[in-house]
């Protein structure tokens, strides 16, 4: 099935370059001063703006449904990326829709009078030029300001993230230490019975012949092995 956003972008990107093109034909008409040309000119100039109230509906939906996206991103598989490229498509299409609306607004008494010279009437068509140049950089920029701001955010919440394992291995390198605090607490406990052993075996040996000695020291010997094994089995 296919992603109803990519139809309404279609859609939306159509009536934009068909609205340039009306919008072309229309600056063409302005310099026309019969009724006729004048008529024709105000026919399209209303095409042009029912034309942008529908692409702008249109928009506002999109916008709405990235919005929908966004908040619950995984139901729906798209990546943050993607969204990231839908919104700026969203800011691109209406900055566009407020750019020809503007330039109709601007151009709203551009038709020239007949005793204006050529000087002064290229020296309008300049000004205007230099007016959408100036428009269109400051798009860019803050297009560019945009983009920059939502890396930011990303960057934030990477390390967001990191901070957060870096808390949690933190807590378990403390778990660790105190299991080896209380393993070294065990092998001192067990150090110091293995001497009361060793002393109270030294009695008993002074007490006893040699060949009593070599008995009892066999089964010490196996006491302690099967201690040490009882040991470290638990």
């Amino acid at each position: 099935m296919e992603d109803p956003f990519l139809v309404v972008k279609e859609e939306t990107e159509a009536g934009i370059r068909e609205a340039n093109r009306s919008l072309e034909r229309w600056k063409k008409l302005a310099s026309g001063t019969s009724n006729v040309a004048r008529q024709e000119r105000d026919t399209v100039k209303s095409k042009i703006l029912g034309s942008l109230d529908l692409i702008l509906s249109d928009i506002s939906d999109l916008e709405e449904a990235v919005q929908a996206v966004e908040r619950d991103r995984f139901r729906f598989n798209i990546s943050q990326d993607e969204i990231a490229n839908r919104k700026s498509f969203i800011r691109l299409a209406r900055d566009q829709c407020s750019g020809i609306r503007e330039e109709l607004n601007r151009s709203v008494d551009m038709a020239p009078l007949q005793s204006i010279d050529r000087y002064t009437a290229a020296q309008q068509s300049q000004n205007r030029s230099n007016d959408v140049f100036i428009e269109k950089t400051m798009g860019q920029q803050q297009q560019i300001m945009r983009q920059q701001d939502e890396q930011l955010n990303v960057v934030g919440q990477s390390i967001g993230r990191l901070k957060e394992i870096g808390t949690l291995i933190g807590e378990e390198v403390e778990d660790q230490n105190v299991l080896l605090d209380d393993f070294y607490n065990d092998m001192g406990q067990t150090e110091k019975r293995m001497s009361n052993v060793q002393k109270k075996v030294n009695t008993i040996l002074e007490k006893v012949d040699n060949k009593k000695q070599n008995i009892i020291i066999g089964i010490l010997l196996v006491i302690m092995i099967i201690v040490v094994v009882l040991f470290f089995s638990f």
